[in-house]
């Protein structure tokens, strides 16, 4: 007779035997790999508008304060976020109707360039610190241009104004270039052609924006100084995608760019062959959120914008008012010369920082579904990564493809804001670090 204890034994040897043989096999190790040969598109850059929050930032913080933000904003020394494109508000109303956001053009042949005195300093203060990216685009034409005779309220452009609008824009963009010094490098038609709104706006069917963007485009494209016109600009890509459907050949071929607005559901506006600028979005409806949260919602917007092929992402406004407690800015204004600066700021200074005008986006491929990656080189061949943890572990990855000798890094979570990292040395190509949750880490080499 077996005694029990060998029956015992015998039992936990089986036990132990089950598990081992039923155990799942071990996770592949966590990378990411740059492939620096397998390029996509031209990066164009990130940013925001800049619009009539900036005459509050002009006109009410002294000039410390003023220079803190904008440094935060434009520089890319330090913990700033290197913004790299500014969007210009083209103003429609006449001195008597709004003092800050005065046209150029109050009334047919009747021109005054000492307008726009907010966005023409925010632009300066921007160049000082090293950006020279500008996109331009007008909320409406002004008020005597349009069937209804005002900027506000939708109303439509008159048919007898479409090639005085169309020199309007020629006009505005030589004027900005050549005399201001600011590179218009981009001009829209209009903004949210789709939409009536009681504050600037401007309405337009197919038909009509088909006629005038052929005409935009051909009156700026005579300047012969490169700066592209793009369309439809709707309220989200859904609008974008019907004028651009609609459109004819012949309009279309003019265009040099789709512009997009991220309100709304997805829409797939990536198949006119044409680049595509991705140039507002913002939580307008909701109290503002200055966390990480918020931050890794938008930067996970940005990556799959870049991922399907877009040059650039612009948020809604550089600077939020004072009077609204909505997520519109990037920077929440405050009273007596106090600001927030958010999450979602940083967090665009990951990109705006290490994804450079002119840089090309290459393929960075990870094995991690809780890790997103960007990947970038610049002429010279250096290459960048954005890495976005999901998750809410620390994960440890190797990065692999790099050909320089060292990385430098720095990260935005939940305790860091763009925060400088400690220099990691390559060792056969590659390095490995380790990804907190919930952040979000940029790497060049060097």
């Amino acid at each position: 007779m077996i005694s029990q204890r060998r029956k015992v034994y015998g039992v936990i040897g089986l036990a132990i035997s089950m598990l081992v043989s039923v155990a799942p096999p071990a996770l592949a190790a966590s990378t990411v790999t740059l492939y620096k040969d397998t390029t996509y598109q031209t990066i164009w850059g990130f940013g925001a508008a800049a619009n009539h929050p900036v005459n509050e930032l002009k006109t009410n913080f002294n000039a410390a304060t003023q220079g803190q933000i904008l440094d935060t904003l434009f520089r890319t020394d330090a913990s700033n976020a290197g913004l790299s494109i500014v969007r210009m508000e083209i103003n429609p109303y006449t001195a008597a109707q709004d003092a800050v956001q005065t046209t150029f053009m109050p009334s047919s042949g009747v021109v005054d360039w000492n307008t726009d005195l907010h966005q023409r300093w925010f632009a300066q203060e921007a160049e000082n610190r090293g950006m020279n990216q500008f996109y331009a685009v007008p909320w409406s034409p002004p008020g005597w241009m349009k069937t209804n005779g005002s900027p506000n309220n939708g109303g439509h452009l008159s048919t007898s104004q479409y090639d005085n609008f169309a020199n309007y824009m020629k006009t505005y963009v030589d004027h900005y270039r050549n005399v201001f010094g600011f590179n218009i490098k981009w001009v829209s038609v209009q903004n949210e052609p789709d939409l009536s709104t009681p504050y600037a706006s401007a309405q337009y069917t197919t038909s009509e924006l088909d006629q005038v963007s052929a005409k935009v485009a051909d009156a700026v494209h005579s300047l012969n100084q490169g700066v592209l016109v793009g369309a439809p600009e709707g309220s989200n890509r859904t609008a974008s995608n019907n004028y651009m459907v609609n459109f004819s050949t012949t309009t279309r071929d003019k265009l040099d760019f789709v512009s997009v607005h991220d309100y709304s559901t997805y829409t797939d506006v990536n198949h006119f062959g044409k680049p595509l600028i991705a140039t507002e979005v913002s939580d307008f409806q909701n109290a503002n959120d200055p966390s990480i949260t918020d931050g890794l919602k938008w930067a996970n917007m940005i990556a799959a914008d870049l991922k399907r092929g877009e040059r650039g992402w612009l948020y809604w406004w550089a600077v939020n008012p004072a009077s609204s407690g909505t997520g519109e800015g990037l920077i929440n204004l405050g009273a007596n010369n106090t600001y927030t600066v958010n999450k979602r700021l940083y967090v665009m200074g990951q990109f705006s920082r290490y994804l450079r005008p002119d840089d090309i986006r290459i393929l960075a491929a990870t094995n991690d579904s809780n890790l997103v990656a960007i990947g970038g080189k610049n002429g010279t061949g250096r290459a960048s990564v954005v890495i976005i943890n999901n998750s809410s572990s620390a994960i440890t990855t190797t990065i692999s493809g790099l050909t320089m000798a060292n990385v430098s890094a720095r990260r935005t979570s939940a305790t860091e804001e763009l925060t400088k990292l400690t220099d990691v040395p390559v060792t056969s190509g590659a390095i490995t670090v380790t990804l907190p949750g919930n952040s979000v880490t940029s790497y060049v080499e060097y």
